[in-house]
């Protein structure tokens, strides 16, 4: 029979994550499991349809990674708990992506087969000559789904039993998702199934979901959140809510905590900035939680929110894709928030349990002040094919993880965020490398170019390029880069200048360019 353990949390931190799913098929069955395209899928219903698709994986191979071109139905999310029933790995493709960047993560990780559930040119043209299986229509009657054992012995225990002894002989990955990478392609993060399980065994220790609650997922799934606003609903026998991307998505949100009566929310803190001047209008009595990740929380803001939302806590989280979505909290008040707040932002908390931190400064010697560093179980062993080793060092026999973010611990032991002692940026949350940009740039107008993050408007950052050129066509610029990054990193501003101004010590004088324009 599907497993059916009474205490999720009592995991074996090998298993992959959808089999908290499957416990909840068997205790949950006519629960409302995701909702997607208007349409509300059962436990039931949903694991039919990851049946059908799991039963349309090669059974005669043995792949260690499987694709998944993502689309905004219920098919898609189907196939990640399917491939996770295979034993595979995950790789989320996003249709919004260009070409040329799906392509370098289909390559990166040697994928042979791809997963879609609907017929696209351009993921033809990703893929090359890689095998793709369309997993069909999601649009199958309720009436038909339902009349289906789909809490059959039999399939199940074929499932389980492929799924085992696929991962006697593989490296037991549960997905891998791309970052920025300062060399022009992204970086492959390959998260364990003994990652992400010590990520939710934290979760199911120290929060009260149920089956009661509505969680909304309004992510991206090449976005590390999404595992967290996707999974951890299936594993209490929740309701995933998908949010739409059509429309203004802030609005889009507001919308859908208010109808759908949302319990738990988390979003990059930026969705405070875009609503601020509505939040007086603004009452979610329903709302329990209120997660902040992928960004710096502002206290001000989280301050006004708070009005919004009576009966919700607000939860700060910290965390790189490299450490498995978060492994910080610091649970917000508003008088102690205001007296640990540093340049009005938020404290990161204390790390979660089996997390070590580190702050290091140069030859990573021990400071008060410095770069982060993190050791733990929720720590990758290594980039995908081993890139950017230099990220990792071991200090007391503990490997560690640099962040490049600079930070310290308060009186009250809680990591307090200054800012990046490297090129890279938040943008929406979306981390990015500025020297990714400048290279796509440089390599369009054929002249030296420096990008910068600005802060804007509402504390918003923005990305600004300088070009050494006396003039460019910005439009044509724009059009070519929309072919080679996504849309999150063109930047939103180019200036020209005919002669970079140099510093002491013969680099571009960044701050210059800053103060002149």
């Amino acid at each position: 029979m599907i497993p059916n353990n009474s205490h999720p949390s009592k995991l074996d931190f090998q298993e992959t994550p959808v089999t908290g799913f499957l416990r909840s098929v068997a205790s949950h069955p006519h629960n409302n499991a995701l909702f997607v395209n208007n349409r509300y899928y059962t436990y039931q219903q949903l694991w039919q349809i990851v049946i059908r698709i799991h039963q349309q994986i090669p059974p005669e191979k043995i792949l260690q990674h499987i694709g998944i071109y993502c689309s905004e139905d219920v098919t898609t999310y189907a196939a990640i708990l399917a491939v996770n029933l295979y034993g595979a790995a995950y790789i989320p493709l996003n249709n919004k992506f260009p070409v040329s960047r799906n392509k370098n993560m289909i390559e990166q990780c040697q994928l042979k087969l791809i997963l879609t559930s609907v017929e696209n040119p351009h993921l033809r043209e990703s893929a090359g000559g890689i095998d793709i299986v369309l997993t069909g229509d999601s649009d199958t009657p309720n009436s038909q789904l339902d009349k289906i054992d789909l809490e059959s012995a039999d399939a199940a225990s074929r499932i389980l039993i492929q799924q085992n002894n696929y991962r006697k002989v593989n490296q037991p990955i549960a997905y891998i998702l791309f970052t920025s990478g300062s060399t022009g392609e992204p970086k492959g993060v390959p998260v364990s199934h003994i990652n992400v399980n010590h990520f939710f065994y934290f979760f199911t220790e120290n929060y009260d979901f149920n089956s009661d609650d509505k969680f909304l997922q309004a992510f991206e799934l090449t976005f590390d959140l999404s595992v967290f606003s996707f999974f951890m609903p299936l594993m209490v026998g929740a309701c995933c809510y998908v949010l739409p991307s059509d429309g203004i998505k802030f609005m889009k949100t507001i919308e859908y905590l208010q109808k759908y009566n949302i319990t738990v929310l988390s979003v990059v803190p930026t969705f405070l900035n875009y609503i601020e001047n509505y939040l007086s209008e603004i009452s979610l009595p329903d709302l329990r939680y209120s997660f902040f990740m992928g960004d710096a929380l502002y206290h001000q803001l989280a301050v006004k929110w708070s009005q919004s939302i009576p009966n919700a806590e607000i939860h700060n989280f910290y965390g790189p894709t490299e450490t498995t979505i978060d492994c910080t909290r610091y649970i917000f008040d508003e008088k102690k928030s205001a007296v640990e707040s540093v340049n009005g932002i938020v404290p990161l908390g204390k790390v979660f349990e089996e997390m070590e931190v580190l702050i290091v400064g140069e030859n990573n010697i021990p400071i008060d002040k410095g770069e982060l560093c993190l050791s733990g179980k929720q720590v990758i062993k290594a980039y995908l094919n081993n890139r950017n080793e230099d990220k990792f060092f071991v200090h007391q026999n503990k490997r560690y993880y640099k962040t490049g973010d600079i930070v310290s611990i308060n009186a009250f032991g809680n990591l307090i965020f200054y800012g990046r002692t490297d090129s890279q940026v938040k943008i929406n949350g979306y981390r990015i490398e500025l020297a990714e940009i400048e290279n796509a740039v440089s390599s369009i107008v054929n002249a030296k170019c420096v990008a910068v993050c600005k802060m804007g408007a509402n504390n918003m950052n923005k990305i600004v390029v300088f070009i050494e050129k006396k003039q460019i066509d910005e439009d044509q610029l724009k059009e070519i880069l929309c072919g080679v990054l996504p849309d999150y990193m063109i930047p939103q501003k180019f200036i020209t200048t005919e002669k970079f101004v140099l510093n002491i010590n013969e680099k571009v004088d960044k701050q210059n360019l800053l103060n002149n324009n």
